[in-house]
């Protein structure tokens, strides 16, 4: 059945007015789709809990095995923010920085991570260094994303810049 003779059964379904059966099986079957969905959604929570804890398991094992890895403590604090754990997230990202001062990823994650925790001056800092460091780089799509991120900051925390 190609896509053309599909779209007319559907149109002749929908809008039949000598089958109205064909027409309620169809709505019947949208709303038991639509209910289904939200029903795994919550299924599918308790999944993403799940595969978030086993992330960090994993992210640690890869740092006892080479603790100079600053990608999987990058992976580590993407894997904290999923559960929502931001101070273990900053260390994370804190130690990635450490190990590879130029990764931008970890700077721009360090600043949302303290905007989540509601500390606008870090924030700003670490967003203002991933700002420069994308600027050496040229990258201007991710520049102007930032610039973004930037304005909201100021706007968010205007009195803890000012000084």
């Amino acid at each position: 059945m190609n896509s053309h003779s599909l779209t007319r059964l559907i149109f002749s379904i929908g809008h039949s007015i000598y089958y109205p059966a064909p027409k309620g099986i169809l709505v019947i079957f949208l709303i038991t789709g639509i209910f289904e969905a939200q029903i795994s959604v919550a299924v599918d929570f308790t999944t993403y809990l799940q595969e978030a804890k086993s992330e960090i398991t994993r992210h640690k094992k890869i740092i006892r095995e080479d603790p100079l890895d600053a990608v999987a403590y990058f992976e580590l604090g993407k894997s904290y923010l999923a559960l929502g754990k931001h101070e273990a997230e900053v260390k994370a990202y804190k130690e990635a920085i450490q190990l590879y001062p130029n990764y931008i990823g970890a700077h721009y994650n360090l600043a949302m991570a303290y905007d989540l925790l509601k500390d606008g001056p870090k924030a700003i800092k670490y967003m203002l260094s991933a700002l420069n460091l994308y600027y050496a780089k040229r990258n201007h799509a991710r520049i102007r994303n930032v610039q973004r991120q930037l304005k909201r900051l100021y706007l968010k925390y205007p009195s803890k810049t000012k000084g």
